[in-house]
């Protein structure tokens, strides 16, 4: 049954539970895009005594009452510093980060306040395992891809890789689903419903998901976030872009790297010994920012604008050259080999305008534009020019954010639009040609030579969202900051394309002639898509209650709701459902259905089956969040903390287009979705210790989260007595009955856990000291149930082991990232800062197969350990009405070689022990690198 529930009705529910709960004394509040400030007002006047925050940078103003008990909170604070007034009087500065409830306490008396809380000690009254990166590190900290995701390394657990082949990112957290993480840009949610990576475009693009001299800071929450998070069970990511203030302040940059600027890997250097150099290629970005006043301390505007153009290196190599002869075809296809390049271009785009339209109400519209042409190659070795596709990621954002303050109230209203596409299209519609040879001249034993003609790829996924919430803050009884909100999301689904669009050929070359002949025709498909609409329906109430001086407890709960996640009303296709209420044909007794043969290997097919009506919407999506932090002296210095709670979040649509497309192939393959749909979570418990020594934050603590149903394509065939006949232990049974191809089933069946210890310190940079550090050293334990010991949506073999527990391929045992910057150690105030990572390495699954084919193992191979230091060195200059900054990164300084893709196949009989090094010289040696070689960037910029 579909949710039916108007906005309207939403908005009654949930007044009706704020009421209720503010009755009872409990619900609360998180920041996604905002920060508050609280604590206690001591002396006379107390009670009704005026707290005005002013922001320094853009005028506007907050403002609060304490209450009997001398308790206050300034809620919905924009990240920033602000002048603090009680009474009229001021009392100083204090600065606050996204994210942050920063604990002020103060003291009235004899006409004027002082400050008696510790304002290097703010946030640490959370229960949240949150890692804050500032401005200065943003901008300070060596990288080359201007990615600021590039530092939620800092916090424990959490993963950044860039693929350096393909460029491509991945936010990673623990042995959990990549999918699951999420970024919240200004308070809003940026997942990606289509594809991979759960992010907007992340996973399947060499850019940025945002421009980075757009985001003011930023906040890594690993574990525990409150109810206020919604479609998220990983790492979850927020941040706030920079807004215009009263002064106008710009700037202008240009960075470039490139091969000329690049150290070679150790593949590169043996092709290059071999007469195989590597092309020559570049990579530039560039961009501006300009903000400033439409109306000093009323009105204000900011534009950010970035692009990046890569010029990427691509060797066409021939392969078995010693196979072919000077002849027929082969010396007008072998001039089509040699140097190329993959060109990549990106722009994007933020422009936002906020106002203070009253005392009691502001007003936020941000507007973000993104467009990218990547050309990529069917093969990066093998496709000469032209068998590429142009792949198309493009988003367009829109967000209005109104704020309305009243005594002890604030709400937060929002209206949202996003659209995204993502479209790999031919560069040309000639067919695919896959021209191959053979050592014997025969079609039996080949090897692939060179690709030709058009890609094949053809594919359209868009994914278009209104948004409608709004937000409420109750801070009106002591002690307690209650907040509670609606989120209705509309989501429009436009999926289609064919794998195949023109034919796919593969023609041998004569060994003799050098004339191809035609072996294996693919026919061309036809494209095949679908459209449908999700209505996404989220509800939520969260406390922070302070109990006393020294114990706040957070409890918060949440419910979410899809109606039409997966496309419900699909039809399985005729010919494939009756398939199983027929005579198994495989030799099965009289009357046994192909269905029966399945239900003996414990599938129920018909769970399976969708009818049209038959698929269900997950209901119970219950996430109640519970944390507290124990304040052990009263002065901010020392702080027990921890939590426990869950987190739901969703499977991509893709899953429903795959669906279709395999099911439309007559006489092919069998792609079917479980009816009962389930949404994947996680369960998390956090607890741990924060000690302030001096100027320094020092937190250890302990991670568990257990995360289930996650989705997973799987082998769903059995032979006729259930099992999977003579196939090896690795493998699924392959195939189904005769005239189909094999039988795949999707399932949210997957399971994946990590266990962690940490410990962080850092010592904030600021300008009165000039130098910051931050460490974070994790220890983890990751596993997964997926047979591939990684989180891929493939799960081949589920079903034949219960419960069987690999180590996660994604997970590092021992992890330690340091960052440090400082402008006091070289002369002439030369800024200088560093990243240093190390890790003890990526485990690999090794397919050991010497004992027999029917009696393949999986092992664990231990990848080499991970170690990189990163440099960059900048000095600023005065010029005209601003300054000039002269910048140089160094990636991997030391030029470290980080090897991955490990050879992982341990042979078959005949070479006994060889997964432990024996007859097979290949097994654990890497295939590639794993982090960049030696790489340097150049950078010059202009700011006033």
């Amino acid at each position: 049954m579909k949710m039916k529930a108007s906005v309207r009705e939403l908005r009654i529910a949930l007044m009706s539970l704020s009421a209720a709960a503010m009755l009872a004394g409990a619900p609360a509040y998180a920041q996604l895009s905002t920060a508050t400030i609280k604590g206690r007002l001591a002396g006379a006047p107390a009670a009704a005594a005026q707290i005005v925050a002013t922001n320094k940078a853009s005028g506007f103003t907050y403002r609060t009452s304490a209450a009997a008990d001398g308790s206050y909170v300034l809620t919905g604070l924009p990240p920033g510093t602000y002048d603090i007034a009680v009474g009229g009087k001021s009392s100083g500065s204090i600065t606050v980060a996204v994210g942050e409830t920063a604990s002020l306490d103060l003291s009235s008396a004899e006409n004027r306040v002082i400050v008696t809380g510790n304002l290097q000690r703010r946030d640490v009254k959370t229960s949240e395992v949150g890692t804050n990166v500032s401005r200065a590190q943003i901008e300070s900290l060596p990288q080359v891809s201007r990615n600021f995701l590039a530092f939620a390394d800092l916090a424990p657990g959490v993963r950044f890789d860039v693929d350096p082949v393909t460029g491509y990112g991945r936010l990673q957290g623990g042995a959990q689903n990549q999918d699951n993480v999420n970024v919240y840009i200004d308070g809003v949610g940026q997942k990606n419903y289509i594809l991979r990576g759960g992010v907007s475009g992340l996973d399947s693009s060499r850019g940025n998901p945002f421009p980075q001299s757009a985001v003011a800071e930023y906040k890594i929450v690993t574990q525990n976030y409150k109810a206020e998070f919604d479609q998220v069970s990983s790492a979850a990511i927020t941040a706030v872009t920079k807004s215009g203030t009263n002064v106008l302040h710009g700037d202008a940059f240009f960075d470039r790297t490139g091969s000329s600027l690049t150290a070679y890997d150790p593949f590169q250097q043996k092709n290059r010994a071999a007469g195989v150099d590597r092309p020559s290629y570049t990579q530039s970005q560039y961009g501006f920012t300009l903000g400033g006043p439409i109306q000093t301390d009323v009105a204000h505007f900011f534009l950010a604008y970035e692009g990046k153009d890569i010029s990427q290196p691509r060797q066409v190599v021939a392969q078995r050259q010693d196979l072919l002869p000077n002849a027929g075809i082969v010396p007008d296809l072998l001039k089509q080999a040699g140097a190329t390049k993959s060109t990549f271009k990106e722009n994007l785009l933020l422009a936002k305008v906020d106002a203070q339209l009253s005392e009691s109400q502001r007003i936020e519209a941000t507007m973000r534009v993104r467009r990218e042409s990547d050309l990529v190659p069917e093969d990066n070795k093998l496709s000469v020019p032209g068998n590429e596709k142009d792949r198309r990621n493009d988003e367009t954002r829109f967000d209005v954010k109104h704020e309305w303050t009243n005594g002890d109230y604030l709400n937060e209203a929002r209206f949202g639009y996003e659209n995204f596409v993502w479209n790999p299209h031919a560069k040309q519609s000639t067919p695919f040609v896959k021209y191959v040879v053979s050592p014997s001249n025969t079609p039996n034993n080949v090897v692939d030579v060179l690709f030709t003609g058009g890609s094949p790829d053809a594919q359209h996924r868009e994914q278009t969202g209104w948004l409608l919430q709004d937000d409420l803050t109750f801070t009106g009884i002591a002690g307690h900051t209650i907040k509670g909100g609606f989120k209705f999301k509309r989501v429009e689904f436009d999926l289609s394309g064919t794998s195949r669009s023109v034919d796919i050929r593969r023609e041998m070359i004569d060994n003799v002639t050098g004339q191809p002949s035609l072996i294996q025709l693919d026919a061309a498909l036809a494209p095949v898509g679908i459209d449908y609409k999700d209505n996404q329906y989220g509800l939520y109430l969260q406390d922070d209650w302070r109990v006393n001086d020294k114990l706040e407890v957070n409890a918060g709960l949440r419910w979410d709701y899809e109606d039409n996640m997966l496309n419900d009303s699909y039809v399985t296709p005729a010919d494939r459902a009756a398939i199983f209420g027929q005579q198994d044909p495989r030799g099965s007794p009289a009357g046994q259905t192909y269905a029966q043969s399945l239900a003996k290997g414990g599938v129920n097919i018909n769970d399976y089956i969708s009818t049209g009506n038959s698929r269900q919407a997950f209901k119970n999506a219950w996430q109640p969040r519970v944390g507290f932090s124990y304040d052990l002296f009263g002065d901010r210095n020392t702080v027990f903390f921890g939590g426990a709670g869950r987190a739901y979040d969703r499977t991509m649509a893709n899953h429903a287009l795959d669906e279709l497309q395999k099911n439309a192939q007559p006489g092919g393959e069998i792609w079917l979705i479980r009816n009962n749909h389930k949404l994947p979570y996680t369960d998390q418990i956090s607890f741990g210790l924060r000690q302030a020594y001096r100027t320094w934050n020092m937190e250890l603590g302990y991670l568990n989260s257990q995360s289930h149903n996650q989705f997973n394509w799987f082998g769903g065939n059995r032979d006729i007595n259930g099992g999977y006949g003579n196939q090896s232990p690795i493998d699924p049974l392959w195939g189904s009955v005769p005239g189909f191809g094999t039988l795949i089933l999707g399932d949210f069946v997957s399971e994946a856990k990590t266990e962690s210890v940490y410990a962080k310190a850092d010592k904030p940079w600021t300008p009165s000291t000039g130098w910051g550090v931050a460490a974070t050293y994790t220890y983890s334990d990751g596993q997964t149930t997926n047979k591939e010991w990684n989180n891929d949506i493939f799960n081949w073999t589920y079903g034949r082991y219960a419960n069987a527990w690999n180590p996660s391929t994604l997970v590092e045992r021992h992890r330690l990232v340091l960052t440090g910057m400082t402008d006091r150690v070289l002369p002439w105030g030369i800024m200088l800062s560093s990243k240093v990572t190390l890790g003890s390495g990526l485990p690999f699954r090794i397919t050991d197969c010497s004992a027999g084919w029917d009696q393949c193992v999986s092992r664990k191979g231990e990848g080499g350990s991970f170690r990189e230091v990163d440099l960059a060195l900048s000095k600023d200059v005065s010029a005209g009405f601003g300054k000039l900054s002269l910048r140089m990164d160094i990636l991997n300084l030391f030029n470290t070689i980080n090897y991955g893709s490990y050879d992982a196949w341990g042979g078959g009989p005949g070479n006994p022990q060889n997964y432990l090094g024996g007859d097979n010289k290949n097994l654990g040696v890497p295939g590639a690198v794993a982090g960049p070689m030696r790489t340097v960037k150049f950078t010059v910029r202009y700011a006033f």
